[in-house]
């Protein structure tokens, strides 16, 4: 069986890959992976990430700041993006909103998103949405500013069914990873049977998320290990998943293998 398998959602430019990218990229090459998007998270991050695609065709990149790491003086961020996303970028992101945390306040992640979607949509830029308890948010940002028509990702997805559906509506996919092992992931599966064929990517968000019995970082190599899960949910096999979910990647982030 030959894959063709995209990771549409990892950091490449994280700490932990540091002085092993070559190995971690080989490794990724020979679990059959054809592209890897990496998204950087902060500003100071973008060059590194660019620099990572221009030294291997494999990896493709976006750029935006995610809600982690806002600050004030990320409100002349569409400036920054304006100037950034012509060096090569395929998205805006990783951006989003995320109640989890204390800190930024949320009426800056709020902000500098807004910014950073009102960029995508105005550009017709796809973007990867980080978003966790805060999807009422999310869709009321949606609602204002829209979602580019190239659409949109929202990653590590774990949304209810009946927000799955309004999202689909606005144009959006959805990618998942290594939360498909996990025991509790009935609801997930539920989604999952929502979103595939159409609206499903696969990603590992490495070096994030393991999936279960794995060591710690994670690496694109297990999304072989997330294929698999899907395919045990779906009841279908791993080249057709394999197939589907490629080509939504390459439809959303104008690929060319």
């Amino acid at each position: 069986m030959i894959l063709k398998l995209i990771d549409s959602h990892c950091h490449l430019e994280a700490s932990e890959f540091n002085n092993i990218l070559d190995s971690i990229l080989n490794d990724a090459l020979n679990a059959e992976i054809v592209k890897l998007i990496t998204s950087a998270v902060t500003y100071s991050e973008w060059s590194k990430s660019e620099n990572i695609h221009k030294e291997y065709n494999q990896v493709e990149y976006s750029i935006g700041v995610h809600p982690w790491y806002v600050s004030e003086s990320d409100r002349d961020i569409k400036t920054k993006l304006d100037s950034a996303y012509k060096n090569g970028a395929i998205a805006i992101g990783e951006i989003g909103l995320d109640k989890k945390i204390d800190s930024p306040a949320f009426d800056l992640q709020l902000e500098i998103f807004e910014l950073q979607l009102q960029y995508a949509v105005d550009a017709d830029i796809p973007v990867i949405i980080h978003c966790r308890g805060a999807f009422n948010e999310l869709i009321e940002s949606l609602n204002r500013y829209g979602v580019p028509r190239r659409g949109g990702l929202i990653h590590a997805y774990s949304g209810s069914p009946e927000l799955t559906e309004i999202l689909i509506r606005k144009g959006l996919s959805f990618s998942m990873g290594g939360t498909l092992t996990y025991k509790n992931s009935k609801k997930r599966g539920d989604v999952l049977k929502m979103i595939y064929p159409d609206h499903f990517l696969l990603e590992t968000d490495s070096p994030d998320i393991p999936p279960v019995n794995t060591i710690k970082p994670n690496v694109p190599s297990n999304i072989l290990i997330n294929l698999k899960a899907a395919s045990e949910i779906l009841d279908v096999p791993e080249e057709k998943i394999a197939d589907n979910t490629t080509a939504n990647a390459i439809k959303l982030f104008g690929l060319k293998l």
